[in-house]
């Protein structure tokens, strides 16, 4: 019979490998973005498509709810939340913009409602998620974001791609793969999407430490 265990251990070898080279000062600019603008009440806007739409999702979950709850989950802190839109969150505005503007407008539409200019919005900050960094909806995002004074941030793999052009800033998920499903056109698709929800969790833990910090 094959040996899964040895595929097993090579997938988590990799993943520990890719840790010890991680890119931390971008997460720490990251970080500091979001940090930025919780202070300034600023918003935070995120997105991305496939399985990375469900580490959007969890990221925004996170930000709206668990800084502002005490680590023995009794109580919560008064403090002003932190506003978050996650933009694929919804079948009803992604398919209806698809449909009718096409499929690289998703996310800019939604943008649209948001953005007003540099004075109400330099406080804002818009990241993006992608395994290659080149998304064509979020960059159309990316740059529009940008063009209203927000800072724009990516959250990606395979040396970034076109949006380590165009965003602010860029965590770029490093190293290659040769386990099942993600070699090819999917070099270390798995590894990426693994590191976003870890980015979002380490980016989640510093900005409670920030709210409680605080009180």
């Amino acid at each position: 019979m094959e040996d899964l265990a040895h595929w097993i251990r090579l997938y988590l070898d990799e993943k520990i490998g890719i840790a010890r080279q991680f890119p931390v000062d971008e997460v720490v600019r990251l970080t500091q973005a979001v940090i930025r603008a919780y202070d300034n009440d600023g918003a935070v806007y995120i997105f991305a498509n496939g399985g990375p739409a469900g580490a959007a999702e969890g990221f925004a979950t996170d930000l709206k709810t668990h800084p502002f709850v005490a680590e023995d989950k009794t109580r919560t802190t008064d403090l002003r939340r932190l506003t978050v839109h996650c933009l694929n969150e919804s079948a009803g505005v992604i398919t209806g913009v698809a449909n009718d503007l096409g499929h690289d407008a998703i996310f800019v539409e939604q943008l649209k409602n948001h953005l007003r200019g540099p004075e109400r919005n330099r406080f804002d900050l818009v990241i993006g998620l992608s395994g290659s960094g080149n998304s064509r909806n979020v960059l159309e995002a990316l740059r529009y974001a940008k063009s209203f004074g927000a800072t724009t941030a990516c959250v990606c793999g395979r040396g970034g791609g076109k949006a380590r052009e165009v965003a602010d800033l860029c965590v770029i998920v490093p190293g290659r793969s040769t386990f099942p499903g993600q070699t090819g056109a999917n070099d270390n698709n798995f590894h990426i999407e693994d590191f976003q929800t870890s980015v979002s969790h380490m980016v989640t833990g510093l900005l409670k430490r920030r709210v409680w910090a605080g009180r």
